[in-house]
């Protein structure tokens, strides 16, 4: 949500071409006159930006296909891998084939709430596509890349963007606007950084890849049947029915075999309840542009939160609402789009929304077998067992804590599963601190030439 502001212009500043007064904001005039020697982006684009365009609906698939973002999938400086959807490969290849992207190119957003956001193609990745309200930016290097994509997120380009963009139906910034942002020139002095950037921004996707690989070893392994698609019929005894439950999915019959094929003989626990807190619902009208980020359901990216949401709150929210987020707890939507997990990784202060759970493990064990029995085929088939539709939303029934197992961990789950896991965890942990660290320490030098870059 926007807030009014009041400001006083010059006059010999207003034009008959615009009187949007964001344009005669005097941030954003001080951050266009101060930055009129600087460069455009168009210097450091490879041939033209292109837009995206979004298929038919008949050209996405569930599972093959090439990888194609939309922009709620686009954070500053990541890109969630978890919520790429599929597209038709010929299409892609021909009537889209303009905006064909491949690792470190920068896609950045136009359009809407998501408007202003840039991020490198991941080096996972060899081609992918976007929707219309994205475009990609070719650069000569991938070092340039990584330093338009930290200056494309700076707090002095989105003052930039906010004097700059249109408004149709919805905040717009067309690729000729893009073309002419200004932006800081790119020096030698960078040059170490910005290799430090590119190696971290590498490893990082490389221990989401090796996360994923993990998850999928445990479902082979066990020979899990669950397929997250739709069956249109299956029979079912009388005697099985449950009155507490009468949706067709609680009695699939991939779903009992997928829990008792992990299940087994073993010993088996629930949830600590005591441990278990929902979110809350701060009002729009408690939104705020910096602050404490908000964490929607649309926040859980690449098995962690979004720490740089679209909104935020007021510090004293925290103290209100008394969620105690941690490092180390376990997230996961209970609203929206079921099932996605992550584990908080900073100790920053965050506040989630009542589209979301957390659950605080006993140990670091736990934490990781959990995250594992949740992201598996395990854990989507009581997601898939318990979630309902009410109204338009699909929401998660109480019951699906007191239903959840927890098999006991045997030495081989410890060294094949959970042993690995905390490992690709910590590395992406430490890649992000070490791009969290390069992009602040960058950013600070385009307001301070004297900022300290051997860091």
């Amino acid at each position: 949500m926007s807030k009014s502001e009041i400001f006083i212009t010059n006059a010999i500043n207003i034009s008959a071409q615009s009187f949007y007064p964001r344009n005669y904001d005097p941030k954003y005039l001080f951050v266009r006159d101060g930055m009129l020697n600087c460069p455009v982006l168009s210097e450091y684009v490879i041939g033209d930006i292109k837009g995206g365009s979004t298929p038919p609906a008949y050209f996405f698939y569930k599972s093959n296909g090439i990888p194609f973002i939309k922009t709620a999938a686009v954070s500053r400086h990541f890109i969630n891998t978890n919520d790429l959807q599929r597209i038709n490969e010929n299409f892609h290849n021909t009537t889209i084939k303009r905006s064909i992207t491949h690792p470190y190119d920068i896609i950045y957003t136009t359009t809407g709430k998501f408007m202003g956001k840039a991020a490198m193609c991941p080096p996972t990745i060899s081609e992918m596509n976007m929707s219309q309200n994205s475009v990609v930016i070719h650069t000569a290097t991938p070092k340039e890349a990584a330093f338009l994509t930290i200056y494309l997120n700076s707090k002095i380009n989105r003052i930039q963007v906010r004097g700059s963009y249109s408004i149709t139906k919805q905040k717009y910034l067309n690729q000729g606007k893009i073309a002419q942002l200004k932006v800081m020139k790119y020096e030698k002095k960078y040059d170490l950084l910005m290799e430090r950037y590119i190696k971290a921004f590498d490893n990082y996707y490389t221990s989401i890849q090796e996360i994923k690989k993990i998850i999928e070893a445990f479902d082979t392994k066990n020979n899990l049947p669950f397929s997250d698609e739709a069956q249109f019929g299956f029979s079912v005894s009388p005697s099985t029915l449950d009155k507490c439950m009468l949706c067709p999915n609680y009695y699939r019959p991939d779903v009992d075999k997928t829990i008792s094929s992990v299940i087994g003989d073993r010993t088996v626990t629930g949830f600590n309840v005591e441990a278990i807190k929902k979110g809350d619902e701060i009002g729009s009208e408690n939104y705020l542009e910096d602050g404490v980020p908000f964490i929607k359901t649309s926040d859980i990216m690449n098995f962690d939160v979004d720490y740089e949401p679209d909104c935020y709150s007021a510090e004293s929210t925290i103290y209100q609402l008394e969620q105690e987020i941690r490092c180390g707890d376990i997230i996961f939507t209970k609203d929206g789009k079921p099932g996605e997990v992550a584990i908080i990784q900073e100790d920053d202060k965050i506040i989630i929304s009542s589209g979301l759970v957390k659950y605080r493990p006993e140990n670091e064990t736990e934490r990781y077998w959990l995250f594992l029995l949740l992201t598996s085929k395990y854990g989507k088939s009581y997601f898939k067992k318990w979630f309902v539709l009410a109204s338009t939303m699909l929401h998660l029934r109480a019951d699906f804590f007191n239903d959840f197992k927890i098999p006991e961990i045997s030495d081989y789950i410890r060294d094949s599963f959970i042993l690995p896991l905390k490992k690709a965890f910590e590395t992406k942990k430490n890649c992000y601190d070490e791009i969290i660290k390069i992009k602040t320490t960058v950013e600070d030098s385009f307001t301070n030439p004297d900022t300290d870059l051997n860091i």
